[in-house]
This record gives C-alpha cells, sequence and structure tokens, in this order.
C-alpha cells in the first residue's frame, strides 16, 4: 500500500475519522394520518458546509431514488438538524425549532435505507443494508423508531446495525399528540446522541532535524495532543525506501514502540546514534514514520526526517597562486543606471559598459583602474530601444541595438573609442552577444531570436558573421553574412534521440534554436555557440561560413556522490546531497582555449527556462505524475525539506508518453564544464565544488545560495543555485585559468585549467555584504556579475593582472588586482625605434625621454617606484642600481640600467 506523507491526505483522513463529520443519528415514525410528523435526525460533529450534499432515501432495497438537498442548512456546528414530512405536527411532538426542512421524500415503511452523500458524491453514512429491504432484519423500523449509539462515529456506507437502539415494532402505534397521547418526545430521545471524545492525537514535534556527523547522536520528539484515557502506544519504524543513509554506517537506530500512560508525560523522545565515520560522502537523510496507533490518532505529522550532515567530503583546497584581492568597485551613474557587460582598450586606457538600463554605452577613464570615473556617454536610442552587447579590438568599439517589436532585425554600431559613431549594419532578431575573432577580421553575433509573449511570433534563431577585412567605415549590408539552422529542419527526430530540447509551440528546429554566447578558436576559423534553452552547442565554420554541427550537452547526473546539491530553501542548513534527478547543463558564457595542441571550450553552467504568457515549462514536483515504478516514494520526495520546492521541466522526462514522469530534469550544471572542441565531449565538470566552496567559506557560508538582491541564506537552492554566468580564459605566465562569475551569490571562481581533465582550485573572490536578511541594494555591493574580462599587467597602470567585472544588479564595475601577475621581460617587447630612453645605462640624476610622455617607472619584481604625466626625463638620483622598467603611455616598453 503506498504511504501517505502529505499533510493535506492526512488531515482529511483525521477529520473523516473523528471531526468535520455529519452522521444519521435517529429517525422516529408519526402514529398522524399518512403518517406526518415522521423525521430523520443528522448530527453535526464539528462544522459542515451543507452546500451541494444530499440525503438520499433507498426504498425496499432498490435504488437510491428519493433525494432531499440539504444546502439550505448553510453551515451547521456541532448541532443536530432535521428533515420531516411535516414540520408543524414535528414541532408540537419534539418542540424543535430550528434547522428542519421539509420533504416528504424521507417517509419511510420501516424498511427503507438512508445515506449521505456530500458534495463531491461520497457517500458519508449509511443506515440500512445497500440495496436489502429491511423487512423482517435487524434494523426493521416499522411504526418505531431507531437511535445512534452515543460515541458512533459515521461509516461510510458500511452499515452495522449493532451500532444503533431500535424501538419495537408498532411502539409508536396509538402513541403521541395525533391520539391524543403524549408527545413522542416522552418515547423518543431525539437530540440526545453524544458523540465520541475525540482520542488524543500522536505526531512528531519537528518534520525535520539535522545533525552534524561528529554530533553523536540526534533526538526526535513525539508529542500526543493530552494524556490518552487508557494508555495509548504507536510504533516508530524506518523507511528504507526513502532514507539514502546506511544503517551501521550513518545510523544506529532500529525502531520502537512508544507507550504514552494516563499519568505519564505528553512527549515521548527517540535517541538515535550517529556514528563519526570516516567515508568521504554526501549528506544522507534518515526518514522516520509513525504508525499503528492505539487508543490515539495519528496527526498530520508522521513523517520526521534526520539529515545527517558530513563531516569528510570538503570543497577543494584553494591554491591562491594569483594572489587576488579586491581594489575597487565604481557605479555607473545616470537616472537608469546598468552594467551588463564591459570592454577594455588598452591604448586609450578606457572601459566600454553596455548600459542595460537604457540603449547606450557607457566611456569609463581606466587610467587609474582602482580609481574609475565617467568620460560620456554614447546614446544608442535612435539605432533601438535597448542594447545587449558591447565588444572592443584594437580601437574598435562594437554594439548591439535592439528594438522592442519581437521579430524585427536588431543592429550593431561601430564606434571609435571616443564614441564617434562609424557606421552601422543589421543583423539577426535578439542580437544577444557579440566578439570579434581573435585576428580581427570578424565580429560574430548570437542573434536568440526569442518569440513574444504570447508566442504568436517566433523569430529563427541566427549567427551573424560580419566581415571586417576592409574596415568598419566601409561597411555595407553585403558584409554581413547570417547564417541560420533551415538545414536543421528536416532532423528534428535525429536531434531529439540526440538529446537537443526542441519543445516550443509549434516551432520548428530553426525557431527553437537560440544562440545565447561565442566563443572562437584562437586561428579564428572556428566558433562554438551555446544554445541554452537547447542544452545544445552549435559549431561554425568560419572559413566556409556554414554551421556544421548541433552538439548535446547531455545531463548532469545528480545521484552520483560527486554531483551532490542543495535541493531546497526550505531548510536553514546547507544539505549536500544526491537525489534521483538530472541536470541540464544549459550554459550561458563560453569560452575556448587551446593547450598541447588541443583545443577545448569551457561553459558557465547557468540554466534558464522558458516563460512566457502562454507557455512555461517550470514547475514544482506536485505538478507531475511520477511513475510509481521508478518513483515508488514521490509523496515523500514531494517534501519542502526534500524536492518539494525544487523547479524542473514538464518538457521532458515523461519517455513513453503516458502522462508519467520515469525521469525528473533541472535546470543548470552549479558549475563549470570543459569539453574536447573537436568531439563535444565532456573531459570535466566540476560537480558540487562551487557549492562546496560557498559553504565552507567562513565570509560567505553566510548568504550561501542568496540571490542576487537580498541577503537570505539559501533562496535559490530550490532553482539554479549560485547560477554560473560569465567564463573567461586567460594564460598567465604560461600557466591557463578559467575565472567563472555567479549570478546569484556573486563574485567569481577561479580554476587552473592548464590539465583540462584535472583542474586546480584557485580560489573564490567576491565584494559583497553578507548582513543577514539585508536587502538594500545599495548596500550590499557588487551584484549580479554579467560578464568578465581580463587585463594584462602591461595594459594598466598597476603593473599588475586585473579582473574586471560587470555587475547587472548593482549597475557597479569591480576590479580586482592579481598581486603575482606582474611585469616582467616576458610580457612585453621593447619597441627602440619609437620609445627612447637615454643616457642608458643612467650616466647622471636625469633620464631623458625623446618626446613628452606619461611614463610609469617599475622595478623588476613589477613594484610600481613612480609615475608622473607629460614628462620629459626622469629623475634618477635616489633610485638603488639595478635594472629598472619604463612603460609609456602606448604601453610600450624600456628597460633602464642604473649602474
Amino acid at each position: 500500500m503506498k504511504k501517505i506523507y502529505l499533510s493535506a491526505l492526512l488531515a482529511l483522513i483525521s477529520c473523516v475519522s473523528f471531526a468535520q463529520e455529519a452522521l444519521i443519528t435517529g429517525y422516529v415514525d408519526s402514529p398522524c394520518s399518512g403518517a406526518n410528523g415522521r423525521a430523520v435526525e443528522i448530527y453535526v460533529n464539528g462544522t459542515i458546509d451543507f452546500t451541494g450534499w444530499n440525503l438520499v432515501r433507498q426504498a425496499n432495497g432498490g435504488g437510491y431514488t428519493t433525494n432531499v438537498d440539504l444546502s439550505s442548512f448553510g453551515s451547521i456546528t456541532d448541532s443536530f438538524v432535521y428533515i420531516t414530512n411535516d414540520q408543524a405536527i414535528f414541532q408540537a411532538e419534539f418542540g424543535t425549532q430550528s434547522n428542519i426542512i421539509e420533504n416528504s421524500t424521507i417517509s419511510s415503511n420501516g424498511d427503507d435505507a438512508f445515506q449521505i452523500i456530500d458534495a463531491n458524491s461520497t457517500v458519508i453514512d449509511r443506515f440500512g443494508e445497500d440495496g436489502v429491504d429491511g423487512t423482517g432484519t435487524a434494523w426493521e423500523h416499522l411504526d418505531t423508531y431507531y437511535l445512534r449509539n452515543n460515541g458512533e462515529t459515521a461509516n461510510g456506507g458500511n452499515f452495522d446495525a449493532t451500532n444503533w437502539t431500535f424501538g419495537a415494532l408498532n411502539a409508536l402505534d396509538n402513541q403521541g399528540l395525533c391520539n391524543t397521547a403524549a408527545q413522542l418526545n416522552t418515547l423518543v430521545a431525539l437530540g440526545s446522541f453524544v458523540a465520541a471524545a475525540p482520542l488524543p492525537e500522536i505526531y512528531f514535534d519537528e518534520e525535520y532535524v539535522s545533525v552534524n556527523e561528529n554530533g553523536g547522536s540526534v533526538t526526535l520528539t513525539v508529542e500526543i495532543s493530552e494524556l490518552p484515557t487508557t494508555d495509548a502506544t504507536v510504533d516508530v519504524t524506518i523507511l528504507t525506501a526513502e532514507s539514502t543513509a546506511v544503517s551501521g554506517q550513518n545510523y544506529t537506530y532500529t525502531g520502537e514502540t512508544l507507550t504514552f500512560t494516563t499519568t505519564g508525560s505528553t512527549s515521548q523522545t527517540i535517541t538515535i546514534t550517529i556514528p563519526d565515520n570516516s567515508d568521504v560522502e554526501p549528506d544522507t537523510m534518515l526518514a522516520l514514520e509513525l504508525s499503528n496507533a492505539t487508543n490515539a490518532t495519528l496527526d498530520s505529522d508522521i513523517v520526521s526526517v534526520v539529515y545527517i550532515l558530513d563531516d569528510e567530503m570538503h570543497a577543494p583546497t584553494a591554491t591562491q597562486n594569483l594572489g587576488i584581492t579586491f581594489g575597487a568597485s565604481y557605479a555607473i551613474g545616470g537616472s537608469n543606471p546598468g552594467s551588463e557587460i564591459v570592454a577594455h582598450d588598452p591604448n586609450t586606457q578606457r572601459l566600454f559598459v553596455m548600459n542595460s538600463g537604457n540603449a547606450s554605452v557607457e566611456i569609463l577613464d581606466f587610467s587609474n583602474p582602482l580609481n574609475i570615473s565617467a568620460i560620456s556617454t554614447i546614446d544608442l536610442s535612435t539605432y533601438g530601444d535597448s542594447s545587449t552587447s558591447v565588444a572592443h579590438y584594437n580601437g574598435l568599439v562594437a554594439a548591439t541595438a535592439v528594438p522592442d517589436l519581437v521579430g524585427q532585425d536588431g543592429k550593431v554600431v561601430f564606434m571609435d573609442t571616443d564614441g564617434v559613431i562609424i557606421s552601422s549594419v543589421d543583423v539577426g532578431s535578439l542580437p544577444d552577444m557579440i566578439t570579434f575573432s581573435p585576428d580581427g577580421t570578424m565580429l560574430l553575433v548570437a542573434n536568440e531570436g526569442q518569440p513574444n509573449n504570447d508566442y504568436s511570433v517566433d523569430p529563427e534563431g541566427t549567427i551573424s558573421v560580419i566581415d571586417l577585412t576592409g574596415g568598419a567605415a566601409s561597411l555595407t549590408q553585403a558584409d554581413v553574412t547570417t547564417l541560420n539552422f533551415n538545414a536543421f529542419d528536416t532532423q528534428l527526430a535525429q536531434l531529439e534521440a540526440d538529446g537537443i530540447r526542441i519543445f516550443g509551440p509549434n516551432a520548428s528546429v530553426s525557431q527553437d534554436l537560440e544562440p545565447e554566447y561565442i566563443a572562437v578558436s584562437d586561428d579564428s576559423q572556428t566558433a562554438w555557440v551555446t544554445l541554452q534553452e537547447n542544452n545544445a552547442i552549435a559549431v561554425v565554420d568560419l572559413v566556409n561560413l556554414q554551421i556544421t554541427d548541433i552538439w548535446s550537452l547531455g545531463y548532469k547526473d545528480h545521484s552520483l556522490a560527486e554531483n551532490a546539491l542543495d535541493a531546497s530553501n526550505d531548510q536553514d542548513f546547507i544539505f549536500m546531497a544526491n537525489w534521483p534527478i538530472k541536470g541540464m547543463y544549459m550554459p550561458d558564457a563560453i569560452a575556448s582555449y587551446t593547450v598541447n595542441g588541443t583545443t577545448y571550450y569551457v561553459t558557465a553552467n547557468e540554466g534558464d527556462a522558458r516563460e512566457y504568457d502562454t507557455f512555461e515549462e517550470e514547475v514544482d514536483l506536485e505538478d507531475l505524475l511520477l511513475d510509481a515504478s521508478v518513483f515508488p516514494n514521490q509523496e515523500y520526495l514531494q517534501l519542502d525539506g526534500n524536492l518539494g520546492k525544487l523547479t524542473f521541466t514538464d518538457t521532458h522526462g515523461d519517455i513513453d508518453n503516458d502522462g508519467e514522469y520515469e525521469e525528473l530534469y533541472v535546470y543548470g550544471g552549479r558549475s563549470f564544464s570543459i569539453y574536447d572542441a573537436s568531439t563535444g565531449t565532456q573531459v570535466y565538470d566540476s560537480g558540487s565544488d562551487f557549492e562546496r566552496i560557498i559553504e565552507e567559506d567562513p565570509v560567505y557560508n553566510a548568504i550561501f545560495n542568496a540571490t542576487d538582491d537580498e541577503n537570505e541564506l539559501k533562496n535559490r537552492s530550490d532553482n539554479k543555485g549560485p547560477e554560473p554566468e560569465a567564463v573567461i580564459v586567460q594564460e598567465i605566465d604560461g600557466v591557463y585559468y578559467a575565472f567563472i562569475a555567479l549570478e546569484r551569490v556573486g563574485g567569481f571562481m577561479v580554476y587552473n585549467i592548464t590539465n583540462p581533465v584535472a583542474p586546480v582550485f584557485e580560489g573564490y573572490y567576491n565584494n559583497r555584504s553578507v548582513t543577514p536578511g539585508e536587502d538594500d541594494i545599495a548596500n550590499l555591493g557588487d551584484l549580479a556579475p554579467e560578464s568578465i574580462v581580463y587585463v594584462a599587467p602591461e595594459d594598466n597602470s598597476e603593473a599588475k593582472g586585473l579582473i574586471v567585472i560587470a555587475n547587472e544588479v548593482s549597475a557597479t564595475i569591480s576590479v580586482y588586482t592579481l598581486n603575482n601577475d606582474v611585469l616582467s621581460t616576458s610580457n612585453y617587447e621593447s619597441e627602440k625605434n619609437s620609445f627612447v630612453i637615454y643616457p642608458n645605462p643612467a650616466k647622471s640624476e636625469r633620464v631623458f625621454f625623446n618626446q613628452p610622455t606619461d611614463y610609469v617607472l617599475f622595478d623588476m619584481q613589477g613594484r610600481k617606484v613612480k609615475a608622473a604625466n607629460q614628462a620629459t626625463y626622469i629623475n634618477v638620483a635616489n633610485l638603488t642600481t639595478g635594472t629598472y622598467l619604463v612603460k609609456n603611455t602606448n604601453g610600450q616598453v624600456q628597460k633602464l640600467v642604473i649602474n
């Protein structure tokens, strides 16, 4: 039999048995002419709304054909109601003045049955055997009466004559006012039924408790609502199918029977031993159930879960080789500020920020990275109603412009580093991301092509390639090639079989695929494009301008130890456990790199659901009917502390199309992944690292899985967790690092990915308040990183590597310094012809430039020694003997030797 865990169902069972019930408690015949004054008595124990209820009579064992609508009683509480064939006579006989319906169909010849039917057509109570003529039976009541015995309850249609007291047959002949005898109320005690006192209820006082593995033991409390009149017992058993904890390994307990005595306590405790084992494993759970209560009933809280928190499975240790520290945060100004995408120009030392608050590009002075200032705002509203992306290459800035009208083409606008517009061209629908090829010959555009809110317009997703070999100033529409997915429209069945999600209402393959982000190979010959909602990657041949492949990213198995996750926002503790669910990676950003001759791409596995007015795929577990052969414990999984609040898709998982789901899919991977770019094969996934790293962070564990605008612990655990959003890969001193920004909790993760199959955790960095409950965005710090760039030491005045992040919600730019990534002779080449210093080696107090310039002087450890603007010489009188590096305003560097 299927166990019932849900409170609503248990409450219903309790109500039917002991409260909120209506039951037939008496019937009286009448000695008057025509048997007028007959009446049926019903008692309401608790409160019943009789709207839609009926009393039905079965005459002589036939069908229940005569009906009395009880709706006019309305809501009745702890009282008797009567149905009579003559209200005046009945009131005269019994003195009852209220709660009466007059209806002749209740007249019984002593062999008729009655039953109460509720608004759902459920039989609540019955007098008489179904389909039996009562003549000669123990329940015959010819010219007499019957009364229900005190303490009996509604029988749900299962009649038992021993629960009733009957008057002698014909006992009412010549009795009553109609025969000038005494009133019938002296013979028939209508209104005398006494309901049974409700049995006390037994329940767990908590739905769940947590215990650390080294806690030794955990105690649960079982309560009884009041002391019983007779000793009450209840069994405590282990739900082994629902529990992931292993007896003897994670706990020691076999179950027991608890006894509540008439003079004892209303509380009993259960003690479960928790051994401190040495097994490295995810957190586990032990489910306990109350059953087999005697002299008591079970309340709704009959299941309690012990969540056992493992103390051996830990986050990776940070190596911190780069020496990353927070440097500064700059807030974008204006009435509607935004900061979504950031690009950097090393020559002008400027940042270009896509202002997501309006269609504009903010140009910022980055000459002092730790003291950013505004230069100008470039208004793009004449090109589109909003903007999504900005990119830079060698003095050329590109930005998107998107119209509000869904399906209309967007634009890419080109400008110089002062914001002077050079040209613009049309691209596809909803250009969401742009990037220059490494050789600067192309700009690639991911045109997402999202539908409108009622899905009546669903543009095709496309990829535009803009040829820049002739220069931006001479661009025409002929330089734009927009690649579509039309060639794949006939391959729908194969794509679906391969695991590509094609699921929009009435959408073709071309309409359903939605390009999100682009990475380009170092040789500028291949691009990889994330199709986020489709959980796939498109491969683009940039030589022949052709989309060659669509690769499924597969699914993340959260039943594996390395893929544990925290799945509920209902608990006040972090529970990293395995569940029988799969994650759809659904990456946002993608980056590529080549190491040892093999190219890889790296994805930030955010996850994203389609949510429109007429189509929404996101559901709770209770909205899905699970195949009982695969999930025999759906009600347990639906507990709020388990998977009851986690969001799933309803578009996948019903494998045999029978309306029942055999698999469960959630959004995002809560990780980053590395794939072999030639095959699309995953070679690495960070598993549960991100959540474990934040769980064990001494500062940011306070806002574990918090959202991006308030400090509430775990309020994104039931969705996509930390939501990896952006990723870049950077080579620093021969080592490849992946920087992965987390949209919700904020900050970024860094991994050494030089060995793609065995990355090494470098560190986690964030600049955000952790004050519990704080929801004033202005006080929270940098929120919702959307994009990330690296600035090399030779390209900024700090002479250190920098990480620059655009944060969408806080509309800020955050800067981090890589203190161990500094200038060295390997960072640059001297340019003696255009940048000259003399005499060199120095022979006096002054070393001169061949022309006035801004300069920064560094020692060989990369430490800044001095700097000046538009200087003609350097005063070296106070410098010690050694070799120094001089960098001018154009980024050119010379060695300076002081003897």
